[in-house]
């Protein structure tokens, strides 16, 4: 392993301890103290990786942004498009408990980049990257003949990633609102879109 892979090894050993320690702490509590005990490693070594908390906060959001890109990526293409769309969205709403903790983290980010620039930059790209890909998917539907030539698709992908943000907001702070629940909703979502922008 070249040093360069070392160190980022190392960095997302500290990242996932990050995300464990605000998942049971919340972020205005967690120290880098409490990090390096749950990575098992020195808080100089800490120190080393990361030169402030507020850039090892800024990795962590990051991080959590890229393992949602990544399950995103994952997911087929394919016909019909409609599956595709929910299948991809699918992967932002906490359907399991491992990403029902990644949500009360991220969660916690979103609400930190409301007064950290580079943390809002952060989460700006993640959305748009969401909001795009959406976007091309929805203009595959209307090449395949899904969806109406007419229909405004990047307005539609935006709505659709609000929608499911609220959906996770909802997962996290009130009751009735469980993965099978978030599932129906985000299928009848879909569902509406592609019944009210259909061809024919």
């Amino acid at each position: 392993m070249t040093q360069h892979a070392a160190t980022e090894a190392r960095r997302i050993q500290v990242a996932e301890a990050l995300l464990a320690t605000v998942a049971e702490r919340g972020l205005m509590r967690t120290t880098l103290t409490d990090v390096a005990a749950a990575a098992g490693v020195s808080v100089g070594l800490v120190q080393r990786c990361f030169r402030s908390k507020d850039e090892l906060l800024r990795f962590g959001f990051d991080y959590v942004c890229r393992r949602t890109q990544e399950r995103v990526h994952r997911v087929p293409i394919g016909l019909p498009v409609r599956e595709v769309v929910v299948a991809l969205m699918e992967q932002i709403l906490p359907l399991e408990p491992e990403r029902e903790g990644e949500l009360g983290v991220w969660l916690s980010f979103v609400q930190a980049s409301l007064t950290d620039r580079e943390m809002a930059a952060i989460h700006q790209a993640g959305v748009t990257e969401l909001i795009d890909g959406l976007t091309e998917a929805l203009k595959g539907a209307q090449r395949a003949g899904e969806l109406d030539l007419d229909l405004d698709v990047r307005a539609e992908a935006a709505a659709l990633v609000a929608f499911v943000d609220g959906l996770c907001l909802h997962h996290a702070a009130t009751s009735g609102f469980d993965a099978a629940s978030s599932r129906a909703a985000l299928r009848a979502y879909v569902d509406r879109t592609f019944d009210r922008g259909g061809v024919g």
